[in-house]
């Protein structure tokens, strides 16, 4: 047996882990990632001594206080921002969530503190500059939003779609700003098909790519880009399609996937105001306030509070308009377009619950979105 095949010892995780983890430790700068590198060995080291074992944590078969030491290192990788470890982070992470191992609830204030950490991570090493590390981060977001084991929420979910949206907005090509635009209609299928069904086991059509430049973004196709995109969706969503349900059930019942009950509390509900590029905020309003009722109208479940948050941040960002220092802002108008194309993915993919009245909310914003409907026409026109 090769010693790639026996890098991280017998558990599902570890043999996850162990191939990325010595792959950054030979990438790394030994002076400039000594941290780095120590910490890859300590947990090489431990993963050894782990076997799979039925607990709840945020790692499959891992105690809570293990998984947070063994990815630790994948943190440390890619906050350093060095492409050369960030590669085979990222790399790890597509096989955890794809394979269901990274598992629970990720918010701002859950228990699952690392993973949170390690998407907003994830979103952040994506502006580095690298081609190959924004295909690698948009592939990592779409496996995290894919998979069934895993409910992103509240201010983790409005983040990982804001960075895809700087991604279409400043991408260094036109495929991966092709392929951005694909893993956010991707995403909205993913989202909004789970609150029709409200759960997490759904099955969930793949967007197609030549559909969504039928109208706008034709310039960025690059010859085969729009070939590559549509290959580059379908292995994420296929490499998800095998993940057993079974693994939904190891959960506490208090972070049971399916129907989960959402407290009243604060939500991300605004859109940025900032950088041009970052389209969606991380400023907070009180959700009840909004919507004139508490966190348990629409029967108070988890995935469809927040299928609603983003619906309604969709709304508000295509009725931004520019301000008079920059009459003609083309990024805010590719956003504003951007947002209404998604829009029009959602409510074109939409079942029985859009024609309820189960949250006000949602009439308002499919008010607001057909209200737009002859904005967007005009503006996509060739």
């Amino acid at each position: 047996m090769s010693a790639s095949q026996t890098l991280g010892g017998q558990s599902r995780c570890g043999r996850a882990l162990g191939p990325s983890l010595d792959k950054i430790v030979k990438n790394a700068t030994w002076r400039k990632h000594s941290q780095l590198v120590s910490s890859c060995k300590s947990v090489l080291d431990k993963l050894e001594s782990l076997t799979d074992s039925i607990i709840h944590s945020p790692l499959f078969g891992i105690s809570p206080s293990d998984a947070e030491f063994v990815l630790h290192p994948i943190l440390l990788a890619l906050d350093s921002a060095y492409p050369k470890v960030v590669d085979p982070a990222l790399e790890c992470l597509v096989k955890l969530f794809s394979s269901g191992l990274i598992r629970g609830e990720i918010d701002n204030g859950s228990k699952n503190v690392i993973i949170f950490k390690i998407i907003e991570s994830v979103c952040k090493v994506g502006g580095i500059g690298e081609e190959a590390v924004e295909l690698s981060v948009l592939r990592v977001l779409l496996s995290a939003v894919r998979s069934p084991c895993v409910l992103i929420r509240g201010e983790c979910l409005v983040h990982i779609v804001r960075t895809c949206y700087n991604v279409y907005l400043g991408g260094l090509n036109g495929t991966n700003q092709i392929c951005a635009k694909s893993v956010l209609a991707q995403v909205m299928l993913l989202v909004f098909t789970r609150v029709e069904e409200d759960s997490m086991d759904v099955n969930v059509k793949t967007v197609s790519v030549s559909e969504l430049l039928q109208f706008t973004d034709k310039n960025l196709n690059e010859g085969s880009s729009i070939h590559f995109c549509q290959n580059f969706v379908n292995e994420v969503m296929t490499a998800s399609e095998g993940v057993p349900d079974d693994k939904l059930l190891l959960l506490p019942p208090s972070d049971i996937l399916q129907n989960g009950s959402g407290g009243a509390g604060d939500d991300n509900d605004n859109v940025g105001e900032g950088d041009q590029k970052s389209e969606l905020s991380d400023k907070k309003t009180n959700n009840e306030a909004e919507t004139g009722g508490g966190g348990g109208e629409a029967g108070g479940s988890k995935i469809r509070e927040d299928g609603f948050l983003l619906f309604r941040n969709l709304c508000k960002l295509s009725m931004k308009f520019s301000s008079q220092e920059t009459p003609d802002d083309q990024i805010l108008l590719r956003g504003k377009i951007l947002s209404l194309e998604l829009l029009k993915v959602i409510i074109g993919n939409g079942g029985p619950i859009w024609r309820t009245n189960e949250r006000q909310v949602i009439n308002k914003s499919i008010l607001q979105c057909f209200e737009l409907q002859p904005l967007y026409i005009y503006q996509c026109r060739p």
